[in-house]
């Protein structure tokens, strides 16, 4: 793939996962399922619990997602050659980085039983 299509995929993905953000924003799920939002043992123990996940793991995805943008153009300097790659792997590590920050916002506010501290 050549330095100009990756970069153009790069942000071609990323403006996908700002529309995608977006419609979760804009849809929240209402209540429990497997479906889509934020699913972990923890966050499913009960709708308050559950709402409190999905809306602080939106918002730090939000926040990530802003400074992921633009990843591909610098990315198109720094490594033109793996800029894709580069971009995908920071993306990653930036999503998976939302699930401890979530578990430790959900400690903070909610016992083990899904209880408001």
């Amino acid at each position: 793939m050549s330095n100009e299509q990756q970069l153009w995929f790069g942000l071609g993905y990323l403006a996908f996962m700002v529309v995608l953000l977006y419609l979760f924003k804009k849809n929240p799920p209402k209540k429990i399922n497997w479906l889509y939002g934020y699913r972990t043992r923890r966050s499913m123990a009960n709708k308050k619990v559950w709402h409190a996940a999905n809306k602080y793991s939106l918002s730090k995805m939000f926040y990530w997602q802003v400074y992921c943008l633009p990843l591909p153009v610098i990315g198109c300097f720094l490594y033109p050659a793996h800029n894709l790659l580069v971009t995908l792997i920071i993306h990653t590590v930036a999503l998976l980085a939302i699930i401890p920050a979530t578990e430790i916002y959900l400690n903070k506010h909610f016992d083990k039983n899904g209880n408001p501290k």
